[in-house]
């Protein structure tokens, strides 16, 4: 790839910040990078400017582990080849080995759940808090008033959605600050969707951290692959254009080295090729350094539109023999590019310098998880019920596999439950929680699962507390104003939503019934009762920071509360 001399510094000027943290100098692209910039980086990534972590000392001195938590967006909780994790319900089609491996050599966790929708999740797990509270607040992408679209029209609606953000507030003091208050270097690569929309405040770089190439407000890529702008190869509208520097057509150099098809040679990069550039890179630059770093990779993939690399639509094509169509085999293609960046940040961890040589390698004191930001929607998700967006097991269901080697023993499972605003307290708990938001000022709503990376037989008792949804809008055809509670600490899950527009209760027991076909609320009134009464004391706790928003009735305008169940 040939690039200017402006270029070139762009390239080196994001990378200078992250190894001033670090404390060591690095050539990059024959640039010697000596001093910490700050501020907004054209074309390349933007980075922060408050140099606090370089005062924290190395990983050895501090003990604490590098993090990198990878995200896909839109991937169904069984739209990976991974047995471990599915139970063998995922369709022959998704063939995933690096995630496979990734199970195989750590944790799956058999009961994890986020938010409903791209956005809620990214802001429950930014900021360890529920909607509800006032600096979280996102209840969903967009608006709380989406009727229509197959569901209950805007005339027809008994309720009206209160106004909710965007963004996670600038007040918030997200993940990525509290861990800088740990000693940590921070980087974020990749889809942010909860930044930007309220000004530059909210952006990566002015919410923790120091690296940030491709966040800001952008919900989804609008094209796959690069092409040519002009006289510059760019993947047009994607992250801001922070991906373009790894745009250009595949080399002879490029394919050999991954050990990809020569046939496509000079043909377009495509994004998950540039998102895993930029992992490997980034890991590159952090592993160099002197501080335990955490990263977060959101990729793209697979959220539409869909379009997968030509060689694996191809071999997709060949598994599926015409199952599903152009459709189905573009999508498993995009899942398998998806786990392409998985083994290359996995690769990047054992071999950090890409010399062949694993003597710099960091493995071992570095947790890597995967997970999805909600339930799929590009396929079934059977044999549970629903899709993204909506508030059954399909829509919030999803992956999550962890590997640490040396910490975490190979092929394991757990019960544990999780949720989105379980990694805040995770993540804190494992740097060692040197420093930690005073409750006062930022409650975090989650609980810490590092007991359980360390010893996954805790997963099974004692369960965490009850995990929470509350949605006081509508999102078209899937979902109305609702509450949820799922409840496992009594060795069985049991679920229980009420419906505000038909007044009504249902009860599953997910351990038995996770496709959520038996309504038991009549059956298990003392179950139902339990938990409607776990769910109120939660709406009703009281808390500076906690400000639930309600539907809000038609005809008088005020806010519809929970009904008492007995």
């Amino acid at each position: 790839m040939s690039v200017s001399m402006n270029q070139l510094w762009t390239i080196s000027a994001t990378l200078r910040r992250l190894v001033a943290l670090a404390g060591v100098v690095v050539v990059c692209c024959g640039i010697e990078c000596v001093v910490a910039g700050s501020g907004s980086v054209a074309g390349s990534g933007s980075v922060a400017g408050s140099g606090s972590v370089a005062e924290s000392g190395s990983v050895a001195e501090s003990g604490s582990p590098n993090v990198i938590v990878i995200m896909a967006d839109d991937l169904g909780w069984n739209h990976i080849g991974v047995d471990r994790a599915t139970g063998g319900t995922h369709h022959s089609a998704f063939v995933t080995p690096h995630l496979q491996q990734l199970a195989r050599s750590g944790l799956t966790f058999l009961n994890a759940w986020q938010q409903p929708n791209c956005a809620p999740t990214r802001a429950a797990m930014l900021s360890g808090q529920y909607p509800a509270r006032i600096h979280n607040n996102v209840y969903v992408v967009q608006s709380l008033n989406r009727y229509g679209g197959g569901g209950v029209t805007r005339s027809d609606a008994k309720f009206r959605g209160p106004e909710q953000s965007l963004d996670v507030a600038p007040e918030a003091i997200t993940i990525a600050e509290a861990l800088q208050h740990n000693g940590y270097a921070t980087a974020h690569i990749g889809k942010f969707h909860v930044g930007g929309q309220r000004g530059d405040e909210t952006l990566p770089e002015n919410a923790g951290f120091d690296l940030n190439i491709g966040g800001f407000s952008q919900g989804n890529q609008p094209t796959c692959f690069a092409d040519m702008d002009g006289e510059q190869w760019r993947f047009r509208g994607v992250g801001r254009g922070d991906f373009d520097r790894f745009s250009a057509p595949y080399t002879r150099e490029y394919l050999s080295r991954r050990g990809l098809t020569v046939d496509l040679e000079g043909t377009a990069k495509h994004i998950c090729d540039a998102v895993g550039d930029a992992a490997v890179e980034t890991i590159a630059a952090l592993a160099a350094g002197s501080a335990p770093f955490y990263l977060q990779v959101h990729s793209y993939a697979v959220h539409g539109p869909v379009k997968a690399r030509p060689d694996l639509l191809q071999a997709a094509e060949q598994r599926l023999q015409g199952e599903g169509g152009r459709r189905m085999a573009e999508y498993a293609g995009f899942v398998a590019g998806m786990d392409e960046i998985v083994g290359r940040i996995v690769a990047a961890v054992g071999d950090p310098d890409g010399d062949g040589s694993q003597a710099d390698s960091i493995s071992s004191n570095t947790l890597i998880m995967f997970t999805s930001d909600n339930g799929g929607t590009h396929f079934t998700n059977a044999p549970l019920r629903g899709e993204k967006g909506m508030f059954t097991e399909g829509g919030l269901r999803v992956p999550l596999i962890a590997t640490w080697p040396g910490t975490i023993a190979a092929g394991q499972t757990t019960t544990r439950m999780v949720h989105s605003v379980d990694y805040y307290p995770t993540l804190l708990d494992v740097a060692g929680e040197k420093w930690m938001p005073e409750h006062s000022v930022h409650p975090l709503d989650g609980f810490s699962f590092a007991d359980v990376l360390r010893n996954p037989e805790l997963g099974a008792a004692p369960q965490r507390p009850p995990i929470f949804y509350w949605f006081p809008g509508y999102l078209d055809r899937r979902a109305t104003p609702c509450g949820v509670v799922i409840d496992g600490q009594h060795g069985q899950l049991n679920k229980l939503t009420y419906f505000f527009e038909s007044d009504s209760w249902e009860l599953y027991n997910l351990t038995n019934d996770p496709g959520e076909e038996r309504n038991l609320v009549q059956t298990s009134a003392e179950t139902a009762a339990e938990l409607a009464e776990s769910l109120q004391r939660w709406l009703n706790q009281e808390h500076p920071t906690w400000k639930p928003l309600f539907p809000l009735t038609v005809e008088t305008g005020q806010p519809a509360l929970l009904p008492i169940r007995r």
